[in-house]
């Protein structure tokens, strides 16, 4: 394993003068610009490319105060009055927990891995923020990464390699596959790599003797010791029996019919990024790594509480599973099922909120009997009681969020884009506290294109 410590990588400097911004290169998370009374709400929405609804045309953003967010008179329109954040397809954002700065790490193209900050002055008013940071050298043109606490971006990738065989054609034998991973820590408040690690990623003997390899990480997240990053996984399998030849060599069949693996998360030493280690929940089949969207949260009593996603048809759902705070290990004993909660079959987590003291906000869709996702809705959880309760949310059968990144919250509120794709939709506002839902304000769209995010 090899790990690299503050290695910097730094492009540029910030094209606008921090003073006329506004605010100081000192300014981080807390310092809220002069130009607004309260926290910004950033509105995000993705650009269709070929196909409505693919989010592959690039990212707009615009922000509006609190207030507006939540009047139903307001009408925000970030695909014509926003600002395009760099990227060639959709952009990873993320923000500071004040909503005073958004990060971002561009994804794929020649600019692809380039991280770049801004601070937020309301509408389309976003201004870079610090030296752009070279990620690509460490973890690709097209890293998965999410503040893994404030002030803390990880970034990760795993790639699968080559499968590893015994023999020749036509009596090869199966070995294991491996994956090559990559982490880096980046500072936000003064953007910078801190730390880097590079190994090689393998399940038990038995697992990779059976086809199982880990085949993509995502959402990592700094326990509240501080001394632990989770990253999620998702595990796929090839069919040792199975293959096609390519160039002499066998290239084992995808199997998708064998059971999933029990869902798996990586461990690493923080901040050091060593001694990597994955652990296994019993509780479910299933990915842990999400799509593009925060799946883990550090609860207020220090567990991790961490969102599945993936399960089979007739598996029994998505759940969420807790990481304990004492052994930084599953709690098997722990498992909140939300089929179970909400009475339903083939429930998926497309992301969550953890809203504090147990309740969180889930968004999820149903998958049917040919495995496909369908319609979009919320529902308020208590993961101490187990309980869910759903919202009613027009058009609720056309509703898409496969593409959703990210809720935010502002004290007791949650705030959420719900819109079709192509059509208008409004800011939703749920009160953790007490469940009320509030119309917030108007969303007004563009055909193909899709509101993916607030922060």
């Amino acid at each position: 394993m090899k790990v690299h410590p503050i290695k910097t990588a730094l492009l540029g400097v910030a094209v606008t003068s921090l003073t006329l911004a506004g605010c100081s290169k000192n300014d981080g998370p807390g310092t809220t610009p002069p130009d607004n009374e309260g926290r910004w709400i950033t509105v995000s929405g993705a650009l269709m490319d070929e196909e409505a609804g693919d989010g592959n045309g690039g990212t707009m953003v615009y922000s509006v105060t609190t207030a507006q967010a939540k009047d139903p008179n307001v009408s925000i329109n970030v695909f014509d009055q926003g600002m395009h954040i760099k990227s060639q397809r959709t952009a990873r954002l993320q923000a500071s927990a004040d909503g005073n700065f958004l990060y971002n790490i561009q994804y794929v193209g020649d600019d692809g891995g380039i991280f770049n900050k801004y601070s937020v002055h309301g509408k389309k008013d976003f201004r870079p923020d610090g030296p752009e940071v070279e990620t690509a050298t460490y973890v690709s043109t097209s890293p998965r990464w999410l503040k893994a606490a404030e002030g803390i971006g990880v970034a990760v990738r795993a790639t699968a390699n080559d499968a590893v065989y015994q023999g020749t054609n036509p009596n090869f034998v199966f070995q294991h596959i491996t994956a090559k991973t990559d982490a880096i820590t980046l500072d936000l408040n003064d953007p910078k790599i801190t730390q880097t690690a590079s190994f090689e990623l393998a399940l038990s003997a038995e697992e990779q003797a059976a086809g199982y390899y880990v085949s993509r990480i995502d959402v990592p997240v700094i326990n509240k010791a501080g001394n632990k990053v989770f990253i999620g996984a998702a595990i796929s399998k090839v069919d040792p029996a199975r293959f096609t030849l390519e160039d002499g060599k066998p290239v084992f069949a995808t199997d998708r019919t064998s059971p999933k693996a029990w869902a798996k998360t990586l461990v690493l030493d923080y901040p050091s990024l060593t001694n990597p280690q994955l652990i296994t929940s019993t509780q479910t089949r299933a990915n842990t790594n999400g799509y593009r969207s925060t799946m883990q949260y550090v609860g207020t009593d220090g567990h991790v509480y961490q969102a599945t996603s993936g399960e089979a048809v007739g598996d029994g759902g998505s759940k969420i599973l807790r990481i304990s705070s004492a052994t930084n290990d599953y709690d098997n004993s722990y498992v909140f099922s939300l089929d179970q909660a909400l009475g339903l079959t083939n429930t998926y987590i497309e992301t969550w909120k953890y809203a504090g003291n147990g309740i969180g906000f889930v968004v999820y869709s149903l998958v049917n009997a040919a495995g496909e996702r369908t319609g979009g809705y919320i529902a308020r959880v208590d993961l101490n009681a187990k309980t869910a309760t759903k919202y009613d949310l027009p058009n609720e059968a056309n509703l898409n969020f496969r593409q959703i990144q990210n809720l935010t919250i502002e004290g007791d509120e949650v705030y959420v884009a719900v819109a079709p794709v192509g059509q208008d939709g409004n800011i939703y506002i749920f009160d953790s506290k007490t469940g009320e839902m509030t119309v917030g304000a108007k969303l007004v769209n563009k055909t193909g294109n899709q509101y993916i995010g607030v922060y």
